[in-house]
């Protein structure tokens, strides 16, 4: 819980009631590979805080196809960002991909003045953190599968290093046989230039 704390401590000017608030308004969960801490569809006024573990955030289309949007390693915060700032309805689930540990933070334990400020960090938040994510993933999917494949592995290699491969095809846009012969023709211009 102490990351969590010392990560708004940075961020925010926190008296120490606001900081005792918080704490008090923070519940620790572990959550195992593939259990959902949002549905699409809902409305959360919940955020989390990774502690350590990793989260896919996906949307599932008409035909039930599961599409992943984002990824969430350690040490980030974890809610569908837009909707929570809006109070809409998830436009994605938000599923664990591996044993996880989250601080989940309550809002509506707390007074007005601190939803406030925190409100104006997760603006922050969103500019700073999700909106070059977005730019990244627009960029990546504009591309040739190859080269996606490629910016990806340049810009979030533990991305590569973490997460299984239908959940990376998914992101891509690709199927997941396109990315093994993605990958298989990597390796092989790798050894070609050895």
């Amino acid at each position: 819980m102490s990351d969590i704390i010392s990560y708004l401590e940075k961020q925010l000017q926190l008296s120490s009631r606001e900081k005792q608030a918080i704490i008090d308004s923070i519940k620790e969960k572990t959550l195992l590979k593939n259990d959902v801490f949002i549905h699409q569809g809902n409305i959360s006024n919940k955020l989390a805080y990774l502690e350590y573990g990793a989260f896919r955030m996906f949307y599932t289309t008409e035909n039930g196809d599961e599409v992943n949007t984002e990824f969430i390693l350690s040490n980030g915060f974890v809610t569908d960002y837009v909707n929570f700032l809006k109070k809409e309805p998830s436009s994605v689930t938000i599923s664990a991909m591996e044993n996880s540990k989250i601080c989940i933070l309550d809002l509506k334990n707390l007074n007005q003045s601190l939803i406030d400020k925190l409100d104006f960090f997760g603006k922050n938040y969103v500019q700073k953190k999700c909106l070059p994510l977005l730019l990244d993933y627009q960029i990546i999917v504009a591309e040739k599968p190859f080269l996606r494949y490629k910016i990806l592995e340049q810009k979030y290699p533990e991305y590569i290093r973490r997460i299984p491969q239908k959940h990376i095809a998914s992101y891509l846009k690709i199927r997941p046989e396109t990315l093994s012969r993605i990958k298989r023709r990597l390796l092989d211009l790798n050894q070609l230039n050895s």
